[in-house]
């Protein structure tokens, strides 16, 4: 369902000499913005290109084709959306900044551990440190903020990022169902089908290790045999 007009916000693009509004769901966009994908078509308020949006004034259809190269209004829309000018208001920035902290994050305690213990920081401990820092974390994607993010933590938080190899064997009765759920938290390096079970070479963020030991023995019981190769 579209959004209500006076719920959106305008998205401007100017180029060539000509100014283009379109009035856009800001949810959507800031989706769009966080590398998530979305319904361009759902995400318009009104199917139509303007000058000014706020008087309702249209972009003439020469404009639109001459500038996007085509007179589709959605894929002209897209553009927009994705290199146009947006002014979030306070509680959309904070709404949008809170989702991009909480990925970063994420982000470090899936693929850090704490190299004095070698097991990784909690969610609350990561925060923590982010106000004890105090990092401001903008609406760009947490990808491009890591590296400062990391940088200004290291005082405070100690990280090593990683990857853990790790050699497990899985009784036959649960490699079948295991194999495609391993797979979607690990990349196998090498796998070898045995008559006591399958052997999987693998490797994962080192993060991960304590929720990926506790997800294979509750999947096997206990009875899966798990060996970590020492650095």
């Amino acid at each position: 369902m579209a959004v209500k007009i006076e719920d959106a916000i305008v998205i401007r693009l100017s180029k060539t000499g000509e100014r283009f509004e379109i009035l856009v769901d800001p949810d959507a966009v800031m989706k769009l913005r966080q590398g998530g994908e979305i319904d361009f078509r759902e995400a318009l308020a009104v199917q139509e290109i303007f000058k000014d949006a706020r008087k309702a004034d249209r972009a003439s259809e020469s404009a639109i084709e001459q500038v996007f190269g085509t007179d589709d209004i959605i894929q002209a829309a897209a553009v927009i959306m994705k290199k146009g000018d947006f002014h979030p208001t306070a509680e959309q920035k904070r709404q949008m900044t809170k989702k991009v902290r909480n990925q970063i994050i994420d982000r470090i305690a899936r693929n850090a551990i704490d190299p004095r213990t070698n097991i990784p920081h909690t969610r609350d401990r990561i925060s923590w440190a982010l106000d004890e820092a105090k990092i401001k974390i903008d609406m760009s994607s947490a990808a491009q903020q890591m590296n400062d993010v990391v940088k200004a933590l290291q005082p405070i938080l100690p990280l090593k990022f990683g990857m853990t190899k790790l050699d497990i064997t899985i009784p036959n009765r649960y490699a079948p169902s295991l194999y495609g759920k391993i797979k979607g938290q690990a990349k196998i390096l090498r796998e070898q089908w045995m008559a006591n079970g399958l052997i999987l070479r693998l490797e994962i963020p080192s993060g991960t290790k304590t929720d990926f030991y506790d997800f294979l023995n509750n999947a096997t019981k206990g009875e899966v045999i798990i060996k970590e190769e020492i650095q």
